[in-house]
């Protein structure tokens, strides 16, 4: 047999809404980690890195320790966003 999520589980993973006569996801709570398939709307999912995680990576990636602690105390300056 195979194991089935329960209801419970996938609510904690994703939320639904009954639109136009059919139920859809419109929220993921949680990251979708690097194994999805299907698609949506036919597409393809797709990784977009955003400015501040390249940013980031490049940083992390030089291995400047002065670099990274003086965008550290930049980073601590700044209003928090939205991600």
């Amino acid at each position: 047999m195979t194991e089935q999520i329960t209801l419970e589980e996938a609510l904690e993973l994703v939320e639904f809404e009954f639109a136009q006569g059919e139920w859809r996801v419109v929220g993921v709570k949680t990251n979708v980690g690097l194994y999805v398939w299907g698609t949506i709307r036919g597409r393809d999912w797709e990784f977009i890195e955003t400015p501040e995680e390249k940013f980031r990576r490049l940083l992390d990636a030089t291995g400047d320790k002065e670099l990274i602690d003086a965008f550290h105390q930049f980073d601590s300056t700044q209003p928090a966003t939205k991600s």
